[in-house]
């Protein structure tokens, strides 16, 4: 780099020449103008120097700074290229600028630019259905980011994935003078698949698929909120397999488990999809039956006591397993009445059954709640 001193030479020997010339009295009349101009020049080439200087430090920290940037651009390509989570970044009506190999391969296109050829035209987001992009640009438009968007989308020529999204508009600034969107895409489908199956065990009985204890009375119990917000027929019907533990003792508990399999099976055959219908433990089975009065949860108990006790096993030594169940129902309307109540009911109504012999319904009724 050129010094101050290797770039005035020059200025510095004109001056020493003027000054020369002043001392040696040689100037005449001009004396005086010739010396002031010289001090002029003098202090003008000392600022000079100092400007020289300060230029000097001003370029090595731009240099500094420029190859800091350069070290800061590299480890942000490195990171965009080799992240294991898709990065994108993208003009504000969604057109993709820039993807990393990860966001493309989430997507099901070899490379990023297979991707961006892909996008170029037509619909910017055309993985996602017309209501999530609207929300997602909505989103983005409203509140400048997103954060743990989950939504679905479909890979190119493959399955519909889950995805988890979180992006952020970029403002304008004096390196990038256009408004951008910068985000980062997860594959969270094998979460989702975890968290379905966790929350299947979690309210599903394992042998007989219907939903357990646990999760009916919490289903129960949201039903009978509803029906004190809008009054309305409710039935519970309970059964019982009748004589199981013969079954178990006599034919074995695979067998066994096979009538509880195919009582479940006959339980759904004969409800409507707003009825729920669980295990509540053993041999014994549960059944809700919103809006529906005595007559028609009779009507239904029956249906499946005789669907049931004309069903038949057949076992590995030739003989045809019948088995039955016995069905205790409760209806009411209108009362505020309590998930324990309501199965206790059920269960009086279930237990005269079995003392009558079996194989056999008893449906209560309570009386009706006055009007006022």
């Amino acid at each position: 780099m050129n010094t101050p001193a290797n770039l005035l030479d020059g200025e510095e020997q004109t001056l020493a020449a003027a000054q020369a010339a002043l001392q040696g009295g040689a100037l005449g009349s001009g004396a005086d103008a010739f010396a002031d101009l010289t001090r002029q020049y003098a202090r003008l080439l000392r600022h000079t120097r100092h400007l020289i200087r300060v230029s000097d430090r001003m370029q090595e920290e731009l240099n500094r700074l420029n190859e800091r940037l350069r070290e800061s651009e590299e480890k942000y390509r490195s990171l965009f290229e080799n992240a294991h989570e898709g990065i994108f970044i993208a003009r504000l009506d969604g057109q993709f600028l820039q993807v990393n190999p990860a966001m493309a391969q989430v997507l099901g296109c070899p490379t990023p630019e297979d991707f961006l050829k892909a996008h170029q035209e037509g619909a910017a987001w055309p993985f996602l259905d017309s209501d999530d992009q609207e929300s997602l640009f909505n989103t983005l438009a409203m509140h400048g980011q997103v954060s743990h968007l989950q939504m679905r989308m479909l890979r190119q020529n493959g399955p519909t994935i889950w995805v988890e999204i979180n992006a952020q508009v970029r403002p304008p600034d004096t390196r990038h003078p256009d408004a951008k969107i910068e985000g980062v895409l997860s594959d969270i489908t094998e979460r989702k698949r975890m968290l379905e199956e966790l929350r299947h065990l979690a309210t599903t009985d394992s042998l007989t698929g219907l939903y357990n204890r646990r999760h009916f009375l919490e289903l129960c119990q949201r039903e009978l909120r509803r029906t004190r917000r809008y009054p309305n027929h409710v039935a519970l019907l309970m059964l019982d397999a009748d004589h199981f533990k013969n079954v178990n003792d006599t034919y074995g508990h695979d067998a066994g488990d096979q009538v509880l399999r195919i009582i479940s099976r006959l339980c759904r055959a004969h409800i409507r999809e707003v009825d729920i219908v669980g295990r509540m433990g053993g041999e014994e089975f549960a059944i809700l039956l919103p809006q529906t009065g005595f007559p028609a949860a009779l009507d239904i108990a029956e249906r499946l006591r005789a669907a049931i006790a004309q069903t038949t096993l057949p076992l590995a030594d030739g003989q045809m397993l019948r088995f039955t169940v016995s069905i205790g129902g409760y209806t009411f309307t209108g009362r505020q009445l309590a998930v324990d109540e309501l199965l206790k009911a059920a269960d009086r109504a279930l237990y005269a059954a079995k003392r009558h012999g079996r194989n056999r319904i008893e449906v209560y009724q309570s009386e009706p709640t006055p009007a006022g």
